[in-house]
């Protein structure tokens, strides 16, 4: 098991690690994540209220599980960043990518739960 761990790639061992701490983050900060993370996808939500003005039963299992939704990002990103790697030799165009993902995907999940509520 520790040889294949150490065969993989940097890329791949940060998001199997940023999986696992930002999915227990999610958790245990009881929403702070999932709320955090509508502050800079808010661009795109602009038809939605504010997250202050949300209300309801619903509201906060809905910022908690969006916390530890976006956790899977990070294997999505990990896994495009390892088939560009080859085609995209720029590290940088690789890193913007893979926080672009990771944004479309806090976008993607408050957008997913927003619009089953409104």
């Amino acid at each position: 098991m520790l040889d294949f761990w150490n065969n993989l790639s940097y890329t791949t061992k940060f998001s199997s690690i940023a999986f696992v701490v930002t999915l227990v983050v999610g958790f245990v900060s009881m929403g702070m994540l999932g709320a955090l993370l509508y502050y800079p996808v808010s661009i795109v939500l602009r038809s939605y209220p504010w997250i202050d003005d949300l209300h309801g039963d619903w509201v906060w299992p809905a910022v908690i599980l969006i916390g530890m939704g976006w956790s899977f990002g990070f294997i999505i990103a990990g896994v495009v960043w390892h088939y560009l790697d080859g085609p995209i030799s720029s590290v940088w165009m690789l890193r913007f990518i893979y926080g672009a993902i990771l944004w479309a995907w806090a976008a993607f999940l408050w957008h997913w739960i927003l619009r089953s509520q409104f």
